[in-house]
């Protein structure tokens, strides 16, 4: 059978790499278009950061020559104040606008982290099941959390790069009209400086992976033992003991890590200072034997002294920048990869569905297969069903029979990898897909509420743009409205003590009864409960589903379950066994059957059934 998407296991990353230039041209456009004054101070930075040294390093040589050319006691008074104002505004300039840079860097994050987010929120559900679209959007959203994360480090790493190399340029050309051996003597004692600091860097990447396992291991541990859902585990096992032991051990792990690294960095310290010692030593005597020689005046060697220790410092920078850069060009290339993985899901044009949202229609599957990415078999075969408008169909299994991903293909959260899945006779693939969603309801097993009012959670939507009236009709076919009212603010109650110290708690039946109060006040023509209601004892589960089938008369709807007496009330019942439809009919026709349904029934039922003298039996 021919299938419509690649399954099987995944070799083809999706990962993108673009140059570094691209890069650059890519974080600058997108500054230009969400705040064009950062560039601005960035520049501002670049020039400051040069201006500063240059006139540090012209000021002694300037008062120097004024006095020895035997000019008035004026003049290198005046030219020491010129220089000191000048370098004290351009410090003060300097100063705000770091504090201005800063600052438009924390817009810049928010302005990627909500690139990032609306992706997430976006994107194909199918990309959230993707191995590789999970760890992109796990490093992307940590390359742009907080003022010093990779896609804002690159403003700083810019300002740096063009300073090193403006300076460097400026320097040069000092010390090029000196002698240019003296300038390739320094390049080279540089450099070697640089492949040290390098190969202390490769050591540390090398070993990264053992430092970063110690702090996994340390911060869970930290993070465990002051979480509330792990307190009493903690204390009726006595665990404190054991868990202090571990974290201990990885202390200790750390800290030998720290030691060794340490130790490195002594080694190649020792080296750079001693290469820094002889560069400025050889330079300091070649100088001095061009004073004494004549060739150059008592200014010009403070001048060119000066500038062959920042030459050195320029040229550093470059070095190390430009491996900084390269770093965070990947960090970069890894967000735009993130923001450009790609969707199959039309979102725009298609078939809208504005007609079809007062009355359910017809929902058919034809010969579809579904296979998960890597998977190496099928997980749903050949299955052809037919739902029609309004009908409460069951859909039961053991786990792993294939229930929930019916559930997905159904609602157009994934596509089949083969044959087709029909909304009123056109292919779901034909609709548009954000418009497609809006024919569902749906209450799943792991659900996502909000720790805001009920209001907000029922219609979810911000309490200004929520109808009160829906809200509290919603709330009392759920049977939650009694529980609502009686709470000091109602429908304006926070839930969750997580952020509210206020917040209402509510038990696990109160909480389906909340879910369904919030499918209801959408009123979509079909409803999806995909084993909502795991965490509840049969006997809740089977009321809260005919709760579920008295207020969705008009509405098609599916049920999920595992436990089959719970759905007895469908019109129609499916057992999926290994990927198929086994079996299909009523509770009372698949009984009869006495096939697969049958035995599955009989063995749960005979744990609820009462013995003669009224007990449970207790097999």
């Amino acid at each position: 059978m021919e299938h419509n998407q690649p399954s099987g296991k995944q070799t083809q990353t999706i990962y993108q790499h673009y140059s570094v230039f691209q890069n650059i041209l890519y974080c600058i456009k997108n500054t230009y278009i969400c705040y064009p004054p950062l560039l601005f101070w960035c520049l501002l930075l670049i020039l400051t950061g040069v201006a500063l040294p240059v006139l540090s390093a012209f000021l002694p040589k300037a008062v120097i020559d004024a006095v020895t050319q035997g000019e008035s006691v004026l003049k290198p008074v005046m030219i020491t104040l010129y220089f000191t104002v000048s370098i004290a505004a351009i410090t003060g300039l300097q100063g705000f606008g770091k504090k201005c840079v800063y600052w438009h860097k924390y817009k810049m994050n928010t302005y990627y982290l909500r690139k990032a987010a609306d992706k997430g929120l976006t994107t194909d559900y199918c990309n959230q099941e993707n191995d590789e679209f999970r760890r992109l959007q796990s490093e992307s959203c940590e390359y742009c959390h907080g003022n010093f994360s990779e896609m804002t480090e690159v403003y700083d790493a810019g300002i740096s790069m063009l300073c090193n190399l403006l300076g460097f340029t400026v320097y040069l050309g000092i010390l090029a009209r000196l002698n240019p051996l003296i300038v390739l003597f320094l390049a080279a004692t540089t450099l070697i400086s640089f492949f040290l600091d390098k190969h202390l860097l490769k050591w540390a990447e090398i070993h990264n992976r053992e430092k970063v396992g110690y702090r996994q291991k340390i911060r869970y541990i930290t993070r465990i033992s002051g979480d509330y859902a792990s307190a009493k585990d903690i204390r009726l096992y006595d665990m404190g003991q054991w868990m202090n032991q571990v974290y201990q051990l990885n202390l200790n792990g750390l800290s030998g890590y720290f030691h060794r690294y340490t130790k490195k960095v002594f080694g190649v310290s020792a080296a750079d200072n001693g290469l820094a010692l002889l560069r400025e030593g050889a330079a300091y005597a070649y100088l001095l034997t061009l004073v004494f020689g004549g060739q150059i005046s008592v200014a010009d060697f403070v001048l060119y002294f000066s500038a062959i220790t920042g030459f050195s410092v320029w040229l550093s920078g470059i070095l190390s920048q430009a491996s900084n850069i390269s770093r965070l060009s990947m960090a970069v290339s890894h967000f735009r990869s993130f923001l450009t993985f790609p969707d199959r899901f039309q979102r725009e044009g298609g078939l809208d569905t504005d007609t079809l949202l007062t009355f359910p229609k017809v929902i058919e599957l034809k010969n579809v297969c579904y296979r998960y990415p890597g998977a190496k078999a099928d997980t749903l075969l050949d299955i052809n069903l037919k739902i029609d408008p309004a009908e409460h169909l069951a859909v039961v299994g053991l786990n792993g029979a294939g229930k929930t991903t019916l559930v997905k293909l159904i609602c157009g959260l994934i596509d089949p990898t083969a044959g087709t899945v029909l909304y009123d006779g056109k292919d779901v693939r034909a609709y548009n897909r954000t418009a497609y969603y809006r024919l569902f309801s749906a209450v799943f097993q792991q659900f996502s509420i909000l720790p805001t009012t009920i209001e907000e959670i029922v219609s979810e939507n911000t309490s200004g743009q929520a109808d009160k009236e829906t809200v509290k009709k919603s709330l009392i076919q759920a049977g939650l409205w009694d529980k609502i009212q009686d709470l000091p603010d109602g429908i304006n109650s926070t839930y969750s003590r997580i952020i509210h110290d206020d917040g209402i708690e509510f038990s696990g039946g109160e909480l389906q009864k909340l879910l369904l109060a919030r499918a209801l006040y959408k009123n979509a023509p079909v409803m999806l409960l995909d084993e909502p209601t795991a965490a509840l004892d049969p006997i809740s589960e089977s009321k809260l589903y005919e709760a579920y089938h008295k207020v969705m008369k008009n509405h098609s709807t599916i049920f999920i379950s595992h436990r089959l007496a719970s759905t007895r009330f469908c019109s129609r019942i499916l057992l999926l066994d290994g990927g198929r439809i086994a079996e299909e009919g009523t509770h009372e026709q698949l009984l009869a059957q006495k096939g697969r349904y049958y035995g599955l029934f009989e063995t749960q039922a005979k744990y609820y059934r009462e013995q003669p003298d009224g007990k449970e039996t207790a097999e």
